[in-house]
């Protein structure tokens, strides 16, 4: 079910109005199931799969947790990485294998014919979520082996934990530090809820009406850049900018508002990451909950900066090289990830960082400068995240500098008016949000009813409908 369906209204509507009626372990008991449910209406039996793989990380870490040296924490490491492994990066791999050898066992066709004779299907299917709530696990074992997880889960709370529906999907990745003690008080004030109605509209307003728009126009770029101009493929990776954060921002906000609806907050995932002056800082606002679980769980323990400096460089970019291989099992993720890794690491050499508080204050221009810097460095290798193939992105960049004449977009002034609302929506990420602390009760329903009544005028109006959020795929 996508948050922008009917049949996902429906559900929530159930869920919400029969979760207050519940307390303590029927309230879990209620929720589990609801997001159970949730899951299998994707696919019922990668839901019990995904079930048994909770089942195995809470038996395991209950014995981590008794004796920490214990071979278990290997063993569920391992559990979850083959997981992970098996669903994403299997063809990945083979095809690799494939190209060096040259071997025809190691073919696709192999494969498949092993797949068809012995379980009578044609490929490996990737779970939903399943990079997300492996993480998720992940994290929380390593916290239990590190000593910084004391918390003792019963069955419900882990599962509940993993398996809570609104972030389930495309996160943001919940730590349990953030999770487990909302379970004791579980309550939502009047501005909690407001604040989860506001947050679910917002959320539309930005995949539906913006993200969903741009869709159309700009994908078929990707996938057959050579077709198009170059002026055509330099607006569509700015087009794309707009398209990802109004995708991707939006879905955080209607997850964290649905959570807040039924009493549990969510961690934020952005804070005006187009307003980044540098890379590094880029990476402090966007996707916030995966910036911080790279830096805990692959920068620090191959050292960090606490090493030479070389060495500090090269722990940043295996890191953001990794962090782009968790998004897909392609080369052009991986090259995404790598540019990002070593921008970051010129940055620390050029040591732009110095004395930033200070420069900024007195020369604003030189901050300016450094928020065009890394909007268009981010800009610049987006072909890379987006194109099906390395061969695409490239095919992106020669129509570009070429000044190749081809089709052009009859919507380029769509994707300026997009570019212009998402630095907009960026802008309201660094001012106080709604509700206001010092505002009436009457004005902020007020506030609500008003926004709430001019979205849905505009869903009825520009909601192209059908459009994935486009970190499911990951």
């Amino acid at each position: 079910m996508k948050f922008t369906s009917l049949s996902f209204l429906i559900f929530f509507l159930l869920v919400y109005c029969l979760h207050w009626f519940f307390r303590g372990k029927l309230r879990l008991g209620f929720l589990f199931i609801a997001s159970f449910g949730f899951y299998a209406a994707w696919s019922f039996p990668f839901a019990f799969h995904f079930l048994v793989i909770v089942a195995i990380n809470h038996v395991l870490n209950q014995k981590i947790l008794k004796n920490k040296n214990s071979l278990f924490f290997p063993i569920l490491i391992g559990i979850n990485l083959l997981n992970l492994f098996l669903f994403k990066y299997f063809y990945f791999l083979w095809d690799l294998i494939f190209t060096l050898t040259g071997s025809v066992f190691f073919s696709q066709e192999s494969v498949r014919y092993f797949l068809q004779s012995q379980f009578g299907a044609d490929s490996i299917t990737l779970p939903l979520a399943i990079s997300f709530y492996t993480f998720q696990m992940l994290a929380f074992t390593i916290d239990i082996k590190r000593g910084e997880a004391n918390e003792d889960p019963n069955f419900l709370q882990y599962a509940l934990f993993i398996f809570f529906f609104p972030q389930l999907v495309a996160g943001p990745i919940v730590r349990h530090s953030e999770f487990f003690y909302q379970l004791e008080v579980w309550k939502a004030d009047k501005e909690q809820l407001l604040e989860g109605y506001y947050l679910v509209f917002l959320g539309l307003l930005k995949k539906v009406v913006i993200a969903d728009n741009l869709s159309s126009i700009i994908e078929p770029v990707y996938k057959n850049p050579e077709l198009y101009s170059g002026y055509t493929n330099f607006l569509v990776m700015f087009g794309y900018a707009a398209r990802v954060f109004c995708d991707f921002s939006g879905y955080t906000d209607m997850a964290r508002g649905l959570g807040k609806l039924l009493g549990i907050n969510l961690p934020e995932n952005f804070k005006a990451p187009y307003f980044s002056s540098s890379v590094r800082e880029l990476w402090t606002r966007w996707h916030m909950t995966l910036a911080s679980w790279i830096k805990d769980y692959i920068y620090f323990p191959l050292g960090g900066s606490r090493v030479s400096e070389y060495r500090g460089y090269f722990n940043l970019i295996i890191t953001f090289t990794l962090a782009g291989f968790w998004h897909g099992a392609n080369f052009t993720f991986i090259i995404w990830g790598f540019l990002h890794g070593l921008f970051i690491s010129i940055e620390r050499k050029l040591d732009i960082y110095k004395s930033k508080e200070k420069i900024e204050s007195k020369f604003n221009y030189k901050k300016y400068a450094g928020i065009l810097y890394t909007f268009g460095f981010f800009v610049i290798t987006i072909p890379f995240f987006n194109a099906p193939s390395v061969t695409n992105a490239v095919q992106m960049y020669i129509q570009v500098f070429r000044f190749a004449p081809g089709e052009n977009t009859a919507k380029s002034e769509q994707i300026l008016y997009a570019l212009l609302i998402t630095f907009f929506l960026n802008y309201l990420q660094t001012k106080e949000s709604f509700p206001r602390k010092n505002w009436s009760t009457f004005k902020s329903f007020g506030f609500l009813f008003a926004f709430s009544f001019i979205v849905t005028v505009l869903l009825g109006y520009l909601a192209p409908g059908g459009a994935e959020f486009i970190y499911f795929q990951f």
